[in-house]
């Protein structure tokens, strides 16, 4: 394996749906003995963790998560998905953007800056279900505790500080189920969420900050029994995609909802994780944090000159801004070390049939990480206090 791009088109050829990610775990490892680092294993919850100690110095760590979500219909897409084909001088396949990529990008960052001269702890993870509620960031939010973290999600070369979060918010309506041939003996509960739905599209969020705004959409609607075509429902329940920002709480959230249909139940479910390697399991409520790493902070302050240079030598302009998805950065953020986020390819293509992801970026997003570890690691970058 002689560059990030070899090392991507096998990741991409690993597939590795949410929960079943040991053919992407188990190539990285590979990868991390190929490319020297000093340990290379699974942790409990099946990450894939990397390895170079070099020494006094603080730790730095580079991120990305190898699960996927679904190929869906093969036939919709331009390439096969999970072949990693190039075309057009761009990566193809399913993870190529969302995020295998970056992941090969850092495996080989790292081995440049230990070249380099790198000094401290530069670590290099691999997670598993960051579609599917964070298990494997939560696990390294709780057991390791690095100075920095550098997460690789798709950023189209951008500088990102943050995101906002998202609440899964269940809506129970209850209606009283009869024949649709005899209606009036029952309640459908259909015309209360129709009500409801008119009520949100003028109800007013949170807005203004570095994330914009709060915005609701609703995404799902079900009725009980299920597939009864002649009956009045007996539930109808509907599931609202929230996407809120620092100081618009949970709890404010259903309250604020609540206050539209007092008859409606409203709940924030929850989602149970289980390793893929049977050592760990955790369950914890559909919610994603909003994340945001204070553009003052002095590491973000440090690395800002870093990228701007390394971009600068391809030809690029640096820009800094936020992501408009949620990412495993708030779990992350629980070992107390800021998250920056950098990665190759456009956003805009994650989770869909026209995965891709130049060429170009991965040689770029290569330079800028194996760049920021090095100055990381130099004695006035090691100085700053976060």
């Amino acid at each position: 394996m002689k560059s990030e791009l070899e090392l991507a088109q096998s990741l991409i050829q690993a597939k590795s749906p949410s929960g079943q990610e040991s053919p992407a775990t188990q190539a990285l490892l590979e990868a991390f003995q190929t490319l020297g680092f000093d340990q290379a294993y699974l942790d409990d919850a099946g990450n894939a963790v990397g390895i170079y100690d070099r020494g006094e110095g603080k730790e730095l760590m580079f991120n990305g998560h190898l699960d996927t979500v679904p190929v869906g219909n093969e036939s919709l897409w331009p390439h096969p998905p999970l072949t990693g084909t190039i075309a057009d001088n761009e990566l193809w396949g399913r993870g190529s953007v969302d995020m295998k990529s970056a992941v090969a990008c850092m495996a080989f960052a790292a081995k440049d800056a230990v070249e380099a001269g790198f000094k401290g702890r530069l670590v290099v993870t691999g997670v598993v279900q960051e579609e599917v509620g964070g298990l494997g960031a939560r696990h390294l939010g709780d057991t390791f505790k690095p100075d920095l973290i550098i997460l690789g999600e798709p950023s189209n070369l951008n500088m990102m500080l943050g995101h906002r979060g998202r609440i899964e918010i269940d809506v129970s309506f209850p209606g009283k189920i009869a024949h649709a041939a005899k209606n009036e003996l029952g309640h459908n509960p259909l015309y209360d969420v129709a009500k409801f739905l008119q009520q949100l599209r003028s109800l007013e969020l949170p807005q203004g900050g570095p994330l914009g705004g709060s915005s609701l959409t609703p995404t799902f609607l079900q009725t009980f029994p299920q597939n009864g075509k002649n009956v009045v429902p007996g539930e109808a329940k509907l599931i609202i995609d929230y996407r809120n920002i620092p100081g618009d709480e949970p709890e404010d959230v259903l309250a604020k909802l609540q206050n539209l249909a007092p008859e409606a139940h409203f709940s924030v479910g929850t989602e149970h994780g289980v390793a893929e390697t049977g050592k760990l399991s955790m369950t914890y409520p559909r919610i994603a944090f909003p994340y945001l790493t204070p553009g003052e902070n002095s590491y973000v302050q440090a690395a800002r000159p870093v990228i701007k240079e390394s971009l600068t030598s391809f030809g690029i302009q640096f820009e800094e801004r936020c992501w408009w998805f949620a990412t495993d950065a708030p779990y992350l953020a629980k070992s107390g070390a800021p998250v920056i986020g950098f990665g190759p390819g456009l956003e805009d293509y994650a989770h869909t049939t026209q995965e891709r992801v130049p060429i170009e970026h991965l040689t770029i997003a290569r330079k800028v990480y194996s760049d920021l570890a090095v100055a990381f690691s130099a004695d006035s970058y090691r100085s700053k206090k976060p």
